[in-house]
C-alpha cells in the first residue's frame, strides 16, 4: 500500500469517528496506532501525552539545532453531516465540519515521511485537542511541556473552500482575528402582563440593546479600527402573559488588535447597562472565552511563497479575516505561520466551514504534505 493510500485510509477512520473538544479519546488511539506503525520503534521518535487527549511526537536527529513545531487540531463539531459527502460520520450529530481530520492526516503524513527520509533535524509534531472553543492551545502551553524544548518556529494549516485545490493563502502579519465570546445577562422584575407597571421588563431592555448597540459602536469607535459585534441568539421570559424578569443575549466580538477589542467590549458593557437602566433593569456582560490573534512571521510567509513557487502551488497574499483560531497562542510565543490550504475542486460549489456539506477531497492531503514538508526543511 502506498503512503497516499495509507493516508486516505487514515483520513476515512478519523472522519467516521468525530469527537467533541477534549473528548478525542478514540481519535488519539487511531493516531497513536498509526504513528507507532510508521515509525517502527525508531529511536529518533518519542511519543508524549502532555495534556488530556493530546499527542506530541518528538523527532530528534539534529544535534543541538532548535526544534520546529507543526500543529494539527483534533476536535469535531456538533453538526449533522450531509449524506452526500464522500465519507459520512458514524456518530449522529457529530462531524469533522472544519477539516480537522484532514489536518491530522497531513501531520501523520509528515511523520511518515520523516521516518522514511530521516532528515538531520529536530521536529515536534503536535496533535492538539480542543480548538473549537475549548482553548486547547493555551491549556497545552500552560502545562510547561514545551519549556523543555528550544523551539524556533511553529507551523499550521487550515483547509478551506474559499480557495481552489492547488492554492495556498496567507500573509506576513495578522491572518486571524481575536474572537471573544460573550453573554449579556439582563435582570428585571416579574409581573403579570395586566400590571406591567409592577415589573421591570428584561426582554424589552435586551431588545432595545440590540437595536442600539451597532449605532453606538459606529459612533464611538474610530472606523479605521476594525471591530465586529454579532449577537446571534436571545432567550428570555417564562410565559406570554408574564413580564420577563430575565433575558440573555449571546454574541461574539472580533477585532485584530487587543486595544480595539478592549475599547469595543467596554462600549458594549456600558451600552447594555444604560439600556437596562432605562427599563428599571440591570445588565452584566460575561466573557465566556477568547483567543488571541494569529500573527504570522514575515520571514516565514516569504518562505511559504518560495516553497509554493518551487512546488507549482499558487500562493495568494491576503488580508486578515475576522475568524478565530487558537494557534495564535503558539505564534505569540514563537515566530510562526498559519496558511489556508485551498480544497475546492474546479467547478464545484463553495462549501462553508462548519457546514454539513464541508468535505474536502483526499486530493488536498498531498498538496498540504508537499507545502508543509518544504516549509520545515
Amino acid at each position: 500500500m502506498t503512503q497516499i493510500s495509507k493516508l486516505n485510509e487514515l483520513r476515512e477512520k478519523l472522519h467516521k469517528c468525530p469527537e467533541l473538544s477534549l473528548e478525542e479519546y478514540y481519535t488519539q488511539k487511531i493516531l497513536e496506532d498509526f504513528i507507532v506503525k510508521v515509525t517502527e520503534g525508531g529511536t529518533s521518535f518519542k511519543i508524549f501525552k502532555p495534556f488530556h487527549t493530546s499527542l506530541v511526537v518528538e523527532y530528534r536527529n539534529g544535534g543541538d539545532i532548535p526544534f520546529k513545531l507543526i500543529r494539527a487540531d483534533m476536535d469535531a463539531l456538533p453538526v449533522t453531516e450531509s449524506e452526500n459527502n464522500g465519507i459520512v460520520s458514524e456518530k449522529k450529530g457529530l462531524m469533522h465540519a472544519c477539516g480537522h481530520d484532514v489536518h491530522m492526516t497531513i501531520l501523520c503524513g509528515l511523520i511518515s515521511r520523516t521516518a522514511h527520509e530521516k532528515p538531520a533535524s529536530n521536529l515536534l509534531f503536535v496533535f492538539q485537542p480542543g480548538e473549537e472553543g475549548a482553548g486547547g492551545a493555551k491549556k497545552m502551553l500552560e502545562t510547561g511541556f514545551f519549556d523543555n524544548y528550544a523551539v524556533d518556529s511553529v507551523y499550521a494549516l487550515h483547509v478551506t473552500d474559499d480557495h481552489d485545490l492547488g492554492e495556498v493563502a496567507s500573509n506576513g502579519s495578522i491572518l486571524f482575528a481575536i474572537p471573544r465570546e460573550v453573554d449579556i445577562i439582563f435582570k428585571g422584575r416579574s409581573a403579570h402582563a395586566a400590571y406591567p407597571e409592577k415589573g421591570s421588563n428584561a426582554l424589552s431592555a435586551a431588545v432595545f440593546f440590540l437595536s442600539s448597540v451597532e449605532h453606538i459602536i459606529r459612533r464611538s469607535l474610530n472606523p479605521t479600527g476594525v471591530f465586529l459585534a454579532h449577537f446571534g441568539k436571545m432567550t428570555s421570559g417564562t410565559a406570554r402573559n408574564i413580564v420577563a424578569d430575565h433575558a440573555k443575549v449571546e454574541g461574539t466580538l472580533r477585532a485584530f488588535k487587543s486595544d480595539i477589542m478592549e475599547k469595543g467590549s467596554l462600549i458594549i458593557e456600558k451600552t447594555a447597562a444604560e439600556c437596562a437602566a432605562g427599563f428599571g433593569c440591570t445588565a452584566e456582560m460575561k466573557v465566556l472565552g477568547e483567543y488571541v490573534e494569529v500573527r504570522n512571521s514575515p520571514a516565514l510567509f516569504k518562505k511559504l511563497q518560495e516553497v509554493s513557487q518551487k512546488t507549482g502551488i499558487k500562493c495568494i497574499e491576503k488580508e486578515g479575516e475576522l475568524v478565530g483560531e487558537d494557534f495564535g497562542y503558539f505564534t505569540r510565543k514563537w515566530p510562526g505561520i498559519l496558511f489556508w490550504l485551498g480544497a475546492r475542486k474546479h467547478g464545484s460549489d463553495r462549501k462553508a466551514l462548519h457546514s454539513q456539506s464541508f468535505f474536502p477531497s483526499n486530493d488536498v492531503i498531498s498538496v498540504g504534505l508537499e507545502v508543509m514538508s518544504g516549509l520545515i526543511k
